[in-house]
């Protein structure tokens, strides 16, 4: 096996290891592989921007498709994190700080996404619509979420231009 597959060779099966080879699947076997019914894996592909479509074939890149789940994966645990505190509680500056990490919003040229960039090399990969987080706007953090139209910009925020705005997800 190459690279780092052997670390986890106890845990894969045929199936797994028939799946990595795939760098496209179809809806069948996305839906079959990843335990979702066929209308919620197309819904999620679709979400994740993962959809090629080749004539009358549909693949979906299973790299793009995957990042989405782990991206939604943090997403739901921040989430419960948060629910674990009451409506009135009072969530210290450092408890904040251990579940988000704050950072920078720039445009990522090659895919055409909004990113995060957290430190010179460190970046969050690119955000979907969807995509939850706070803004600071006046020194006031403001949930929100990012989502596409004619150009892309955060629910409920006023602002000319989303570039260099300050965030935390």
């Amino acid at each position: 096996m190459s690279g780092n597959l052997w670390m986890f060779s106890d845990m894969l099966d045929d199936e797994d290891i028939e799946m990595l080879k795939r760098d496209f699947i179809t809806y069948y076997q996305g839906a079959d592989y990843y335990g979702l019914g066929l209308k919620v894996f197309t819904r999620m592909a679709h979400e994740a921007g993962s959809v090629y479509k080749i004539g009358k074939k549909v693949l979906i890149r299973r790299s793009i498709f995957e990042e989405y789940l782990r991206q939604q994966c943090k997403s739901n645990d921040r989430e419960k994190r948060l629910s674990l505190y009451e409506p009135d509680d009072e969530i210290t500056v450092e408890e904040e700080n251990d579940m988000m990490r704050q950072g920078i919003l720039v445009p990522d040229l090659q895919s055409g996404r909004m990113d995060i960039r957290f430190s010179l090399e460190d970046y969050y990969g690119g955000l979907h619509c969807g995509t939850t987080m706070d803004v600071n706007i006046d020194g006031k953090w403001i949930p929100t979420r990012i989502e596409m139209g004619d150009d892309w910009y955060l629910v409920g925020v006023e602002t000319d231009s989303l570039f260099g705005l300050t965030v935390r997800i």
